[in-house]
């Protein structure tokens, strides 16, 4: 067995390195990938363009602009009038407005009132910077009200009327990379590993050699062995480089076992291969098995938590999550290296996986043996 095996991983790896094009851009790709990925997404979301009509001109109207470049998430110009801001809104000039009235330093310092309108108007067709705006400018508006409303009132105070102590575990910056670019390399990671794998034996039906192979003494079980070794080794390897450029380039930090990451990163990667082996077991051609395989990830990524949380799904929807390894992959990820989690933490998880890993190697296992067969 283990002869027949080792020749079928050495014909693997030469049909592999004969291809000058294949093997640099496997290798390469991904690392090029996560790195433009994770760039552009890590800087997160500040500097949104936004339109200020400042119809007071008040000393509480220039704080509040002042408030708003300090958040930074806001990059404020002024306009004239409201038919300006329809138009940059309009035209994609600005993401966001301010409109300040006339009286809204009267009504904010007003005893009677203590508070004043102020309009924010946000460009919905870009939703995640949309939420971003209104998230901030919601902190900014409560905090800068109270600063205007209170100083007065509290100057001779020994504190002010309401102490809240923060701490934050585990992303103590509050970055968003730290929980994004994780996911990114689980995500691609997975991507490149099914979709490597739904080529091995779709190709070898199209060249019309799985005839051959099958007339061999290889069982198949041993060639779905021999065709996993040359995808998982150089999938894991993509991995740990991946997971360096992760630590030491994007500052993400590592504060799990080591150890613990990379024997359970290499039984992820063999149950992700095993998509790619089921699909490329009953895929008629190269082409079939990258479209098949291209559109598993798609719903991979809408069912692994990557784009959308998966608790917002209706129920049905969270139950279908649960057949994708990538769902309990970042949740293990992120525990080991955001939280230094055990195995006590995430054994859920990993058994999932596990049995996930189980389930699509019998079901690769059981239709070459049909095939065979036929």
């Amino acid at each position: 067995m283990l002869y027949r095996t080792w020749n079928l991983t050495i014909k693997e790896f030469t049909q592999l390195f004969r291809d000058r094009l294949l093997a640099p851009l496997i290798l390469l790709g991904p690392l090029a990938e996560l790195l433009m990925i994770a760039w552009s997404s890590s800087q997160g979301i500040d500097h949104l363009p936004t339109a200020v009509l400042d119809l007071d001109n008040s000393n509480a109207s220039r704080g509040l602009i002042v408030a708003m470049e300090n958040a930074e998430t806001f990059d404020p110009y002024f306009v004239e009038n409201l038919d300006q801001v329809t138009e940059d809104i309009e035209h994609g000039r600005a993401l966001a407005a301010w409109v300040i009235p006339r009286g809204f330093e009267t009504q904010l310092l007003a005893a009677d009132e203590g508070s004043s309108p102020v309009q924010l108007i946000v460009d919905g067709s870009d939703v995640m910077s949309a939420q971003t705006a209104v998230t901030t400018a919601g902190g900014l508006t409560a905090s800068y009200g109270q600063e205007v409303v209170f100083q007065p009132v509290m100057a001779g105070a020994a504190q002010a009327p309401l102490d809240m102590s923060l701490r934050v575990w585990f992303n103590e910056e509050m970055k968003e990379s730290n929980y994004m670019i994780p996911s990114e390399l689980g995500f691609i990671a997975a991507a490149i590993a099914a979709m490597l794998a739904s080529m091995v034996i779709a190709k070898e039906r199209e060249l019309g050699t799985l005839e051959q192979l099958m007339v061999t003494p290889l069982r198949s079980s041993e060639l779905v062995i021999g065709k996993s070794i040359m995808a998982v080794s150089l999938g894991y390897v993509l991995f740990l480089l991946m997971l360096a450029m992760v630590v030491f380039v994007f500052d993400v930090p590592m504060r799990g076992s080591l150890s613990l990451l990379m024997v359970l990163s290499f039984l992820y990667m063999l149950v992700e291969l095993g998509w790619g082996l089921m699909i490329s077991a009953f895929a008629k051609t190269q082409m079939q098995a990258l479209l098949i395989a291209f559109a598993v990830v798609m719903v991979m990524i809408i069912f692994s938590g990557y784009a959308f949380p998966v608790e917002t799904m209706p129920p049905f929807m969270q139950v279908i999550s649960n057949i994708f390894p990538l769902k309990h992959w970042l949740t293990i990820f992120r525990g080991i290296l955001l939280k230094g989690a055990g195995v006590q933490d995430f054994w859920p998880e990993l058994l999932a996986i596990f049995i996930l890993g189980i389930i699509i190697y019998t079901i690769t296992i059981f239709l070459l043996r049909r095939n065979k067969l036929e």
